[in-house]
Parts: structure tokens; C-alpha cells; sequence
């Protein structure tokens, strides 16, 4: 049952049951992880106050949006939404929705007194990029801009790297809505099609971990974090991921893992190395009767031969590396490993991690193979890369990060932000409950 909160005029903002709530959002073109039920179930096990509200219209719901109550300076609280609200319709009828929202919103909170201050951050986009180039603002942002001005809302000069509260401001998305996919892989750039034909062929399987081995990432996550300016994940964020993906199931959080297997890696390098050699001896028998005849080999074979001997000599070296690998670390490596959460139409890529010793096997590239396979079969239009830092500089921190990104061949988008919307200015400000 939906439960009033608020009626002052036609639209009622109701506390939302479970299955309308989901329902709603589910329904919805995009909705970020963070506002489906399970990221709140979560957040409640973990202690927090956690409220389903929503603008409804009859029957009709408008308006949702996950709220975590944030503990204070012990007797006080601050409410976030991460990602939301969740709102339906487009242009005005969509921005007068959003204003009632926010309107109703405050009210709502405002009769709890402890409550200081509501932090929130819209999955609104402010402006797409190309490249490095930043596209118009968008009319959408502009609205939302305006309207937390209206309300003395203060929007947030802080990023993600700043502060484990506030959210990932650009994110790297690539469209594949519609592509079956061959097609999706053909869109990405070339280091990525040549790590995606790997498969198969270098003894990689990407197998798909449950909770209870989330012992692995973890491991791999703290290597790379190690050897790169990738932020350590903290133990919460490690109990927060692995409490999540017990709750969304496998079907919705994914954690996919590459997996080396020595002897099936020797086996195809001996396998290929079969069906070359005849090609060489064959074209080899074919230029020493030319010579024996004083004329040259064909360009065409010249060129064939050469190709199959420099074939040869890769295989040898992967041979070798081979060996030495398994000599080291036996017969089975874990090359990396990644964490995927699927909501709506979208598959965002939350964390990942590789290690440094086994990157000529393409262990990463072939885990977004096999993500890629599950995106295109589960009706997911964008390709979520998530955050990078909008420092599109050479010296910036994560430029190897979206070196690595921008070889899918996506592109940028820049959402409006984090604002704060006090609710007691003065005491607020005195707890350092803003900003």
C-alpha cells in the first residue's frame, strides 16, 4: 500500500510499497542502480533509513526516488539521492514534474527536524563530448540549474575523488541500442576488435564469479591499485558490492573473471603451429624449385611465406611466455576481473582490475567481449564505462584510464552534478553538513 505523505494539491507524494516502486523505475528508459529496490534494501540492512517516495497522479506514478537517511554528528541526519529522482514524460510537462517533486520533497523531509540538509544528484546530462570537445548544454540542465536556484539549493565544487559522498560527475558511455553483436564490436576500435578475436584462441575463459568468491576481485582490485593512481576500494565499499550483488542476483550484477588455462593455451599454439607448418613447407618446396629453375617465387607466395614464418615466430614466443607462466604460477591464472551492475536498458561498468604481468593475454578486453555478448542479448542500450574524471589532459590522473575507455569508441556525457538543498541553513552550516 502507497502511504500519503504530503497533499496540498493534485499531485500526492506518497510513501511508495516495494512492487509499485519497482515497477515504476523498472519501467523507466534509464534509471541509474542506485534508485532500483535492491540498492536500497542494501543501504537498509546496513543500518540506514531508507524511504521509496513518489509523486503520483491518481494512480499514476510521476515521480520516484530512492532516499538514505545519512547518520550526523550522531543526532542529526542528512538525506541523499544518488541518481535520482526517477521521472517520467519529456521537455515542460517532464521539468513541471521534477519541480513538484523537489517541492513536495522538501516538505515531506522538512517535518523531520533532524534533518539538515538533502543532498542530491540528478542523472541529468549537461552536455555530451567529442572527444575532448564539449557539446552545448543541454535545455534539461539548464531547467535544473534554475530550479535548485529557486529553492537556495548550492551546487558542489567537489568530485568523486574528493569526497566518498559525492557522485561521479562524467561518465564514458557507448551507445549500442539495436546492434546485434558483430556489430557493436565492429564499432569499437581496433585494439579492442583484435583483443575481442582472442577468444578462443590464447587459453582466456572469462567464467562468472558468485559473492562468495568476491575474494578474488578484491585481490586483483588491490594490485591495481597498487601499481596505478586508481583509488584503493575501501572494505565497506567491498561489503556494499558484495551485500548488492547477493541482492540484485546474477542475472543483474555481474562479476566476470579472466582466466588463463596454461595446458588449453599450449594446446592451441601447438594446434595452430600444425596447420601452418604444411603451408611453409609447401611454399618453401614451391621458391627452392623456382631457384633450381633461376626464376624468383610469385610476390603472392613471397609475401604468403613470409606472413606464415612470422606467424611461427609469435607462436614460439607465446610458447615460451607460456611456459615460463605456468613454471611460476601452474596451470591456472587469474588475469583480471571486473564488476558489471545492469539496471534498465544500461550495463554500467563499476570497477576493474588486471594484472600487470599478464596483459598480452587480453584478459580485460575479452571480459568486455563477453559483456558486450550479454548486453546485446539483453536489450541494453548504452554501454556504461562510468566515471572518469572530465581532465581530458594528457597530465591528467586518469588519462591511461580513459585512453583505455575511448578505444570503444563512445563518448563522454557530463551530468549537472551534486547540490545540496539545506533545510537549516545556520546549523548546517555549523556541523558542516554542506559543501
Amino acid at each position: 500500500m502507497n502511504r500519503e505523505l504530503v497533499e496540498e494539491s493534485p499531485m500526492r507524494f506518497v510513501e511508495l510499497a516495494e512492487q509499485d516502486y519497482e515497477q515504476f523505475v523498472r519501467s523507466s528508459e534509464r534509471c541509474f542502480f542506485t534508485q532500483l529496490p535492491a540498492y536500497g534494501d542494501v543501504r537498509s540492512a546496513e543500518g540506514y533509513r531508507v524511504e521509496r517516495v513518489g509523486l503520483c497522479e491518481g494512480e499514476t506514478i510521476l515521480a520516484a526516488a530512492t532516499v538514505v537517511y545519512q547518520p550526523w554528528k550522531k543526532a542529526f541526519l542528512r538525506a541523499h539521492i544518488s541518481y535520482g529522482p526517477v521521472v517520467s514524460g519529456q521537455g515542460e510537462e517532464k521539468a513541471a514534474v521534477t519541480a513538484e517533486f523537489f517541492e513536495k520533497l522538501r516538505q515531506h523531509i522538512g517535518t523531520d527536524k533532524r534533518v539538515l540538509s538533502i543532498r542530491v544528484t540528478p542523472l541529468v546530462v549537461r552536455r555530451f563530448y567529442e572527444g575532448s570537445e564539449p557539446g552545448p548544454e543541454l535545455d534539461e540542465a539548464r531547467e535544473f540549474d534554475a530550479l535548485m536556484e529557486s529553492m537556495g539549493a548550492q551546487r558542489l565544487d567537489k568530485e568523486f575523488y574528493d569526497s566518498a559522498d559525492v557522485q561521479v560527475r562524467f561518465s564514458y558511455v557507448k551507445d549500442i541500442a539495436g546492434m546485434s553483436f558483430k556489430e557493436a564490436a565492429a564499432s569499437c576500435g581496433q585494439v579492442v576488435r583484435t583483443g575481442f578475436n582472442r577468444a578462443g584462441t590464447n587459453g582466456v575463459e572469462v567464467r562468472f564469479y558468485g559473492p562468495d568468491q568476491f575474494d578474488v576481485l578484491e585481490k586483483v582490485l588491490q594490485h591495481t591499485a597498487e601499481r596505478t593512481d586508481m583509488h584503493a576500494i575501501t572494505d565497506s565499499a567491498f561489503h556494499y558490492y558484495r551485500d548488492l550483488m547477493k541482492r540484485l542476483g546474477p542475472d543483474e550484477m555481474m562479476m566476470p573473471v579472466a582466466v588463463l588455462n596454461t595446458v588449453a593455451a599450449l594446446d592451441q599454439i601447438q594446434k595452430e603451429r600444425e596447420t601452418i607448418i604444411p603451408k611453409v613447407e609447401r611454399i618453401s618446396d614451391m621458391e627452392a624449385a623456382a631457384e633450381a629453375e633461376g626464376r624468383a617465387l610469385g610476390k603472392k607466395q613471397r609475401n604468403q611465406l613470409k606472413e606464415q614464418r612470422s606467424r611461427l615466430e609469435v607462436l614460439e614466443r607465446r610458447e615460451k611466455e607460456t611456459l615460463s607462466v605456468r613454471e611460476e604460477h601452474g596451470d591456472e591464472i587469474v588475469l583480471g576481473a571486473s564488476l558489471f551492475v545492469h539496471s534498465p536498458h544500461e550495463l554500467v561498468y563499476l570497477v576493474s582490475g588486471a594484472y600487470a604481468e599478464f596483459q598480452s593475454y587480453y584478459g580485460i578486453y575479452l571480459i568486455h567481449r563477453a559483456m558486450f555478448e550479454w548486453a546485446t542479448s539483453h536489450d541494453v542500450h548504452r554501454y556504461n564505462m562510468y566515471g572518469v574524471t572530465g581532465d581530458f589532459s594528457e597530465d591528467a590522473s586518469d588519462a591511461g584510464v580513459l585512453h583505455f575507455k575511448s578505444q570503444f569508441q563512445g563518448y563522454v556525457e557530463e551530468y549537472v552534478g551534486t547540490y545540496d538543498l539545506v533545510l537549516h541553513n545556520k546549523l548546517a552550516s555549523a556541523l558542516g553538513a554542506v559543501g
